[in-house]
């Protein structure tokens, strides 16, 4: 599929209508995301069809179904069809649904977990790494001796074949 912006958004109140098929909510996807630069989409029948891999009936049939719940809006000018959402719906019913869905206190409960998360990145930009140094000169990370060792013979080998490719 080729939609414009790669994407679909369809309104969560219609997203949980079970008055709408699937190709219903996906057509109404289609037309939200075609009518962002405008302030609605003139789209045809085949062009839903063939990016949904329906035929034109089945476009039709969810075109006038969404029509019929309100969703959107059709009209004719010069003998161009232009689909418009009916943002008054939309908006109106899923500030509704975020209402059921996102309690009251969510500003509250953000800031309480930002605050949390800041507390936790300042713990952590607080800890400096601890460098001193052991009393034989070998130095200590974090109160941890780092020592070298020498490679054995096998991890010398490996080594340099892996350094002979860049040769």
């Amino acid at each position: 599929m080729s939609f414009i912006r790669y994407f679909v958004a369809v309104p969560r109140i219609v997203l949980n209508d079970k008055c709408c098929s699937q190709t219903d909510k996906l057509v109404l996807g289609i037309i939200n995301s075609l009518s962002n630069n405008k302030e609605y989409c003139y789209a045809s029948n085949s062009y839903f069809a063939k990016e949904l891999n329906v035929g034109n009936k089945t476009i039709s049939q969810s075109l006038s179904n969404l029509k019929k719940l309100n969703y959107i809006n059709i009209e004719y000018e010069k003998d161009k069809r232009k689909i418009y959402l009916n943002l008054e719906i939309v908006e109106k019913e899923n500030a509704k649904v975020s209402e059921k869905i996102l309690p009251d206190t969510l500003e509250e409960n953000f800031q309480y977990k930002r605050k949390e998360y800041k507390r936790k990145i300042d713990k952590i930009n607080k800890i400096e790494p601890s460098i001193e140094y052991d009393t034989d000169g070998i130095m200590l990370w974090n109160g941890k001796r780092c020592e070298a060792i020498p490679p054995t013979e096998e991890e010398l080998e490996e080594i340099n074949n892996i350094l002979n490719q860049y040769k």
